[in-house]
């Protein structure tokens, strides 16, 4: 396989991983199940299959979103920049801090949902809570929004891409902001996710090959 084939798989790649973050995206707000999280109603939603499978898809999503730069930056080895590096680094980083903390909000709370129907008594939902607002939790869930959002901004910046990027881009800095939205404003901005990150995937799909565009630039021939 040539290299420049290799480069458009790469490219290829990137697009999709875009575009099945953002229906991952989409799809976490609208199958999680809602609740007051306190009474066994609570206990219900917690200990619900929607809620694992939902907060999995957030996992898969945020994960992707970083596979999306890493694969971009592998697609053009000739503008490898240290924006470009550093923003497929932050992203790992990214991924590893969130998903610490969704891991015992996925899989903790499922259980203490379980536990809670099975004594018929709510009085363990509380731990919920102690859980999510563990110091050291928040601290890790907080900085991992931060990483992710640096992320974002560095390989938009150093794309120097169009309109969809940067939506997409203000889209994953509103990441904490919304989870303090009712349901409605939650799942709206995931289907915002979703077009972003698709726009975002056909935009990179469409640009010209950047070697082609450099011989367009110079006159130059272009191996075969």
């Amino acid at each position: 396989m040539s290299n420049r084939n290799i480069q458009n798989s790469y490219r290829t790649a990137t697009s999709a991983c875009l575009v099945v973050a953002g229906v991952a995206l989409a799809a976490y707000p609208l199958l999680r199940p809602y609740s007051d999280e306190k009474t066994l109603s609570g206990a219900a939603a917690f200990a619900s299959s929607s809620w694992v499978f939902a907060h999995l898809l957030a996992v898969l999503g945020f994960a992707l979103i970083a596979a999306a730069i890493l694969f971009d930056v592998a697609s053009r080895p000739a503008t490898r920049t240290g924006l470009r590096v550093a923003a497929a680094a932050t992203g790992i980083g990214a991924v590893t801090l969130l998903s610490l903390y969704y891991g015992f909000e996925c899989f903790a709370l499922n259980e203490i949902g379980k536990a809670a129907l099975a004594a018929n008594s709510d009085e363990g939902m509380a731990l919920a809570d102690r859980i999510r607002n563990h110091p050291a939790a928040l601290t890790l869930f907080g900085l991992g929004w931060l990483a992710l959002g640096v992320a974002v901004t560095l390989w938009v910046v150093a794309r120097r891409s169009g309109w969809a990027p940067i939506a997409f881009t203000a889209l994953v800095w509103l990441y904490l902001p919304q989870f303090f939205l009712p349901s409605v404003g939650r799942i709206g901005h995931g289907v915002l996710v979703l077009i972003a990150a698709t726009a975002t995937a056909s935009a990179l799909r469409s640009e010209p090959d950047h070697r082609t565009a450099q011989h367009r630039n110079t006159g130059s021939e272009l191996p075969v």
